[in-house]
């Protein structure tokens, strides 16, 4: 019974027994763990051993090229002189021989006459060139433009018909007229080859072609004619 109260009051530190013994012998299994660790050694030592490293060699010296001596080249040959040809010598002519004086006994002959010489050639001559003959004249085109002339002519000199039937009618159209000249360029006949349908247009290329004054033909046109037949189409429109 006196045992009981001294436990009572021992409960709190018998309460953390079992902790502190827990704890104890994790410090003691740590520190056991520790002194393992320190002294667990390499089972294979490392040596480091020092090495001399031998200095480099010097560097060898350049062999020395030896020139190599010129060829020498041979003494050149002296060309033996040429001879010199000597000067052929120079033969005399004989002296004229006087001839010998006729004899008396012997015969003279007559000279000789000369013979006349060969009339020279008159040189030959050449006939002279004749200049180039100008080509012909195209006809064709000189007739053509004397034509065109005629045309034009007979356009600039005609007239729109006046008086009261033309100024209300007012009629308009084209007239073929055909007209005959002479080489002089006059008139030798005329007439109305196609008609306007109205006869103050047909009346009035009839008086185009009284009034007109035609040009002579040309020299090279119309060979062989005194007279040609010409045609023109006159256009009335009225003002």
């Amino acid at each position: 019974m006196m045992n009981a109260p001294a436990l009572f009051r021992l409960r709190e530190p018998l309460a953390t027994l079992p902790s502190l013994v827990v704890l104890a012998v994790l410090i003691l299994a740590g520190v056991q763990k520790a002194t393992e660790l320190q002294r667990k050694e390499d089972p294979q030592p490392v040596q480091i051993s020092l090495m001399e490293v031998p200095p480099p060699p010097p560097p060898q010296p350049k062999p020395q090229v030896e020139p190599q001596p010129k060829p020498v080249e041979p003494p050149k040959k002296q060309e033996a002189p040429k001879p010199v040809a000597k000067p052929a010598p120079v033969k005399q002519a004989p002296a004229p021989v006087d001839p010998a004086p006729p004899s008396a006994n012997a015969p003279i002959l007559p000279a000789t006459p000369p013979q006349p010489s060969a009339p020279a050639t008159p040189p030959v001559q050449s006939a002279p060139v004749a200049p180039p003959s100008p080509p012909p004249a195209n006809t064709a085109n000189i007739e053509q433009t004397y034509v065109g002339q005629l045309r034009a002519h007979l356009n600039s000199i005609k007239r729109y018909p006046t008086g009261r039937e033309a100024s209300t009618l007012r009629p308009q159209g084209k007239v073929r007229v055909w007209f005959v000249l002479k080489r002089d360029g006059s008139v030798v006949d005329s007439g109305i080859e196609s008609s306007s349908n109205s006869m103050l247009l047909d009346d009035a290329a009839r008086k185009t072609i009284n009034r007109a004054a035609f040009a002579p033909f040309p020299e090279e046109s119309y060979k062989g004619e005194s007279t040609h037949r010409f045609t023109a189409d006159l256009e009335f429109i009225p003002v």
